[in-house]
């Protein structure tokens, strides 16, 4: 049979489904056939990235397949007598929800009533639609559909554990998506209730057809295909369909029951969202993370099949996991899914219900061939798991960019061999010397006079007069140190608040030619750690994250930048309008510029604008655009243009504010219990020798500043990676038996060597005098 032939045949069984004469059901059964066109019967089209399926918009009885195509009265006749014919339904439905909806189905006792009762409300888009209706009247702007009443149902039928039964609602659930799909309801609300009530079946995710392809990317084109109204109110129903007490509350036996026929339960245990909730309405983010889970099971149960697929032809080494592409996967299927979870995480975005975190898809972040994806991803045309982003958690980005960058170093390392061979050497590396005492001149004075290909090469850092050969362990030395003389105040560029410790750009009238290249050089010594993968110890507020990536700034992100003037800001709002008079402020600005007391008028003709309740709106806001945009807009331009000059067409540009503070700055949980599970032993060292015993026990004493300088000496850096420092690869080596020398590390592959010390003091004494006394290099 061919595959424009099966949903002709699928229909043929629902009607005579229909036909059937089952008591209590035919006469209602007759009244509501709705009949479409075979001609409109084709399997769903697949959907590249962005596409959208348009509905189409009418329904011909199939009796009247060939009038109709002859003559557009018969055509105009029967869409009015469907539309009579659906008013009615909606009336009886509206009057029997009792009868149609859960309790009658939980009423029925035999296999064969509920079989006919299920085929009676899947008959039809439309009676689907209106078998749930809400009837509670407070809550009927919320949603259409009573989401715990269809939760019930479910939750009965599986209770029933008929085979028969469940093998029926498979059926029904194939044959009415490949409905919706084929030849969609002209009513855009129907099918929105229609969606609703199929999603909350806990087994929609597994249906296959009887060729073995899932039902549930052909219910995710449905969603694709309605109108953009439909769609919104669709991601609303999402946030409220459930309700606060519904969603919430998992003491009710009702909600126990369904919930324990969900198989998504394990998969929303793990979405971090009960403590973490984004606004005031606890019931609005269950609700919606719960549908959020469905579409995140689907998706993890595809990886798991093809991760394990994969496993039967080359099984993956010891300690790893196995790794698949989006294409293995069955990019088209799988993409439908995680398009209907961009649409889903666009309305997180725009009104803040869940955690950004709910969306990462542990399966997906475990068992994603990055090496594949990212090569996949920089061609014109393709599609991979990158393309969703928010499906992927900050550690998976960060190797995403760290691959970008070796594959663009790689690029320009061979044409840097061939440059060679027609115009003469050129170095293949980007190579700093710099002197301690002058990091910021000679590095300013190298970096401008290099082209912009070479910024792209690997870096390599030599400390004049300094024996160290950089393998990675002296660039971050390096970026350590020239972040800590760039933001420090003799520069002048930064000032830094003394209650929150962050750096903001010092407003200033005028700002020289000198102080906007050392601004610059700033942004491109950030997008030089991020391209170089080197973490920084840096303080910069959440609102130049933001501004980085293109995201507005709020009057919440002030309190990080400037406390002080947040609360007095905040304060305003709180004053009543004699207050307001008292304080005779006007629409200025104060800032110190070095010193001297500046002014500047937040709006036109500021000065003469007096504060008062009616405008302390404007006023705050104004206030807050000059302190982020207006009092440093030539310095942040500066500071953006340096570091897009490196990372303005990386993989960054996806990035939430958030997960690129985390890749410039690091993890702050300075978990050292990770560290110590997840450290290796060389050199004839182990987990139980009584040196590293004693070496763990002593590290457990620090205080968080020794520990610091402990990573500080075996790494050059003491900041901890994305993913916490069980991320981290460090090795413990064997260097020698009992002696006095102190503990040395080779800071480019994080090893520290550790002499085999005779006693717990003498291993405090020596490794105290080595991380106090960490600065510089040297030939061991």
């Amino acid at each position: 049979m061919s595959k424009s032939a099966e949903p002709s045949r699928k229909r043929q069984r629902v009607e005579r489904r229909r036909r059937q004469p089952t008591e209590g059901y035919t006469s209602r059964q007759t009244m509501m056939t709705r009949s479409r066109t075979r001609s409109t019967m084709q399997q769903p089209s697949s959907h590249t990235q962005n596409a959208v399926v348009e509905p189409e918009d009418s329904y011909v009885s199939e009796d009247s397949v060939s009038s109709n195509e002859m003559n557009g009265e018969t055509l105009e006749a029967n869409k009015a007598s469907c539309a009579n014919s659906k008013k009615r339904v909606e009336g009886e439905l509206s009057q029997d929800n009792a009868e149609l909806a859960t309790r009658h189905i939980c009423s029925l006792k035999s296999d064969q009533d509920v079989i006919a009762k299920l085929g009676y409300i899947f008959s039809d888009p439309c009676v689907l639609a209106h078998s749930f209706p809400q009837t509670d009247q407070e809550r009927v702007g919320d949603c259409p559909v009573d989401i715990l009443d269809v939760r019930k149902a479910y939750s009965h039928i599986s209770q029933r554990a008929s085979k028969k039964v469940l093998a029926e609602l498979r059926q029904l659930s194939i044959e009415i998506i490949a409905m919706m799909s084929a030849d969609p309801c002209s009513e855009h609300d129907d099918l929105v209730n229609a969606v609703l009530i199929l999603l909350a079946d806990p087994r929609i995710t597994e249906y296959v057809q009887d060729d073995g392809v899932p039902v549930f990317p052909e219910l995710c084109s449905v969603i694709l295909g309605l109108p953009p109204a439909q769609r919104t109110a669709l991601m609303r129903y999402f946030a409220t369909g459930c309700g606060a007490t519904a969603a919430a509350d998992t003491s009710t036996e009702a909600t126990d029951e369904a919930a324990g026929a969900q198989p998504w339960a394990g998969v929303h245990a793990k979405l971090p969202v009960a403590d973490e909730v984004m606004n005031s309405k606890p019931g609005e983010s269950a609700s919606f993370t719960w549908f959020v889970g469905i579409f995140q099971l689907y998706i993890s149960q595809e990886m798991e099949k093809a991760a394990q697929r994969a496993a039967q032809t080359s099984a993956p080494s010891e300690g790893t996991t196995q790794k698949v592409s989006l294409h293995a996967v069955g990019g088209s299927s799988l993409g439908l899914a995680a398009q209907c979870l961009a649409l889903v995480n666009g309305h997180n975005n725009s009104n803040a219900i869940v955690p950004y975190s709910v969306f990462y898809n542990a399966a997906v972040n475990e068992h994603m061939d990055i090496k594949e994806e990212v090569p996949r991803f920089r061609m014109p045309d393709g599609v991979s798991f990158c393309s969703y982003p928010f499906l992927l958690s900050p550690t998976t980005k960060s190797e995403i960019i760290r691959i970008e960058s070796v594959i663009l170093m790689r690029t320009e390392l061979q044409d840097s061999f061939f440059r060679a061979m027609f115009s003469g050497v050129t170095c293949p590396y980007l190579v700093l010397e710099v002197r301690r005492d002058s990091l910021v001149r000679d590095t300013l004075y190298q970096l401008d006079l290099k082209l912009n290909q070479d910024l792209r090469k690997q870096l390599k850092v030599r400390f004049v007069g300094e024996e160290g050969v950089d393998e990675g362990g002296v660039q971050k030395e390096f970026f350590q140190l020239i972040v800590r003389d760039v933001f420090s105040p003799k520069y002048g560029i930064f000032r830094a608040s003394e209650s929150s410790h962050f750096h903001w750009f010092r407003p200033q009238a005028e700002s020289s030619q000198d102080t906007l290249e050392e601004i610059r050089l700033t942004g491109q010594l950030i997008g030089l750690a991020v391209y170089n993968a080197v973490i920084l110890d840096i303080h910069l507020p959440p609102a130049i994250y933001k501004k980085l990536l293109g995201v507005a700034v709020t009057r919440d992100d002030l309190r990080k930048v400037d406390p002080a003037l947040y609360h007095g800001l905040t304060q305003l709002l709180h004053l009543s309008p004699d207050e307001l008079a008292f304080l005779e402020r006007t629409f200025v600005a104060e800032y110190d510029d070095l010193g001297e007391l500046c002014t500047k008028e937040l709006i036109p003709g500021g000065a003469q604008t007096q504060l008062t309740a009616d405008n302390r709106e404007l006023f705050i806001d104004s206030y807050v655009d000059f302190v982020f945009n207006t009092s440093c807009e030539r310095q942040f331009a500066e500071f953006k243009s340096g570091f897009d000059q490196i990372c303005g067409t990386s993989y960054v540009r996806f990035m939430r504010p958030q997960e690129l503070e985390l890749l410039v700055c690091g993890c702050s949980d300075l978990d050292f219990a990770a560290l110590e599970r997840s450290t290796i032993y060389d050199g004839g060292y182990a987990k139980s020798t009584e040196v590293i015993q004693n070496f763990w026990h002593i590290v457990r004493e620090f205080s968080d500043d020794l520990k610091r300088k402990l990573l500080f000496f075996a790494t050059s850096s003491d900041r901890v990676p994305i993913g916490g420092l069980s991320k981290l690869h460090f090795v413990i080596a064997k260097n020698g038996g009992d002696s006095d020398r102190l503990p040395t590390s080779h800071t480019c592959f994080n090893v520290l060597l550790l002499p085999e010390y005779a006693t717990v003091e003498k291993l405090r004494e020596r490794l105290l005098t080595a991380i106090h006394n960490s600065e510089g290099f040297g030939m061991i």
